[in-house]
This record gives structure tokens, sequence and C-alpha cells, in this order.
């Protein structure tokens, strides 16, 4: 399956390094979320390899995303 994404959340997602690969289930390869924190940050579930990940921010113990990529798959597909 193949996740559609506006065009301006793609333009807003200058930073990818990873080619978009959250689009799609057979390249998916992103952080499990924890919640949802008023739509424009993610508090995630780390993995180790995601610290290369320009969007990855951790805070003491907490880990977050805020690719708007991601938010938005998150809002939209619960995924």
């Amino acid at each position: 399956m193949a996740y559609q994404i506006s065009d301006k959340t793609k333009k807003q997602s200058t930073k990818c390094n990873r080619m978009f690969r959250c689009l799609n289930n057979e390249t998916w390869d992103t952080c499990s979320i924890e919640r949802d924190i008023q739509g424009v940050l993610l508090a995630i579930i780390t993995k180790r390899d995601k610290v290369d990940c320009p969007y990855y921010s951790s805070y003491g113990n907490a880990y977050y995303c805020y690719c708007p990529t991601r938010c938005e798959i998150y809002k939209r597909f619960k995924k």
C-alpha cells in the first residue's frame, strides 16, 4: 500500500534523507508513534537506527519526530 500525502506536506519535508520510504509499506522504516502532540510533533518509541534522521529529536528520556510527512501519515492513517 502506498500512502498519499498532500503536495504541500511533501514540499515541507525538505530535510528527508530517506527518499520518502515511509510512503510505502514495502519500504516502511519508521519509528512507532506513542502519541500525537498538537498535530505537529509526535512522541515516538525510538529505534537505534533512527538517530541519523534529521527530524528526530530527544529531550531527556523522551524522543520526538517533527517530520511533516510522518505527522500527516499518522493523522490520516493512524499508522
